[in-house]
Order: structure tokens, then sequence, then C-alpha cells
């Protein structure tokens, strides 16, 4: 009886530390996206988990052992396009990469991705007039997807959108 009552007790003391594990660090950013069409392409150092309907991952996972490995569920088709870089193919693709410096791009329907983390953020909701889905930038209010490639930063750093414009997201890593 008293090992149980002092499992008990270590159990509810470790909990709480395990939980302040995963706060977000001080500088670090967050995004969320909301039911969204389009392209999302997050490159930074921190975590990132979401889900689409249908559409495409790409994962660049550029340093070994830096991170969780990649974990990606659901996809029809996995394609190795180097070393570090992976295309998924799908329908209701989940997908989780916890710690370490990645590169994501997700181009879909019924996106919904929670990042957080220190690193840039472009998103692109062009040809989705009617419901393109919505998105928060570091805490920000929610507004609707950008029908422009918009660049934002994630973490320390103005929140307000830079770069408009027709440019793609560059082939380098974070």
């Amino acid at each position: 009886m008293r090992r149980l009552v002092l499992i008990l007790l270590a159990s509810c003391l470790l909990i709480p530390a395990g939980a302040v594990a995963v706060q977000q660090l001080p500088g670090d950013g967050t995004l969320a996206v909301d039911n969204a069409r389009g392209l999302v392409t997050v490159r930074a150092r921190g975590g990132i988990i979401g889900r689409f309907d249908s559409g495409r991952i790409t994962i660049d996972d550029p340093i070994e052992g830096d991170g969780s490995l990649p974990r990606v569920y659901g996809a029809d088709r996995i394609i190795e396009l180097s070393p570090t870089t992976k295309l998924y193919k799908g329908e209701d693709v989940r997908f989780r990469l916890i710690g370490g410096t990645y590169r994501v791009t997700i181009q879909g329907w019924g996106m919904d991705i929670s990042a957080v983390g220190r690193g840039t953020v472009l998103l692109d909701g062009s040809g989705f007039s009617e419901q393109p889905g919505r998105f928060s930038i570091n805490g920000d209010d929610y507004q609707a997807m950008p029908d422009t490639p918009t660049k934002y930063t994630l973490g320390e750093g103005p929140s307000q959108g830079q770069d408009k414009g027709p440019q793609g997201p560059s082939p380098h890593g974070p």
C-alpha cells in the first residue's frame, strides 16, 4: 500500500513537469491554419503538426537527429526526392515533426496546421476566391488566406506580411 501511495505521489509531481517541457520558448512564434486551400510552406526550427483532406506534403529534414523523425500517416504515395526530402500524396493525410530544423510545403484542400518555433512562413491561397480558409500568425487575429504568395516571420520580429508578389519558396533550407 505504501508503495502505491509513493507511485501515485511521484506521478502527480512528474506530470506538471512534463507539461512545462512542451511549452513555447521565449521568442518562438505560432502559426495556425484553419480549413485552408492553397499552399503553406514553413521553414523553421520547432514543431509542426497538421492534416489535410487532399493534397501533397513535401518534407525536408536536413539535419539528421536534431528532432524526432517526421511522421506521416495516410499517404497513398511516397516519393523519395533526396536523402533528406520526401513527397507524400493522398487523402486524409496527417503529419508531425517535433523539434529540429525542417522545411515543409503543403499543397492541398482542407488544411489544418499548427506550428511553433522560429523561421518563415509562406502562405498562398490564390485561385480560391470562395472559402480559402484562414490563418493566424504569432497570436494575431485570424484572417483569410492571402490571394498572392505572402511571406511572414514566425517568432521574434514583425508578423505583418512581407515580400508580397509572385515568388515561390526558396529551394534552400532555413
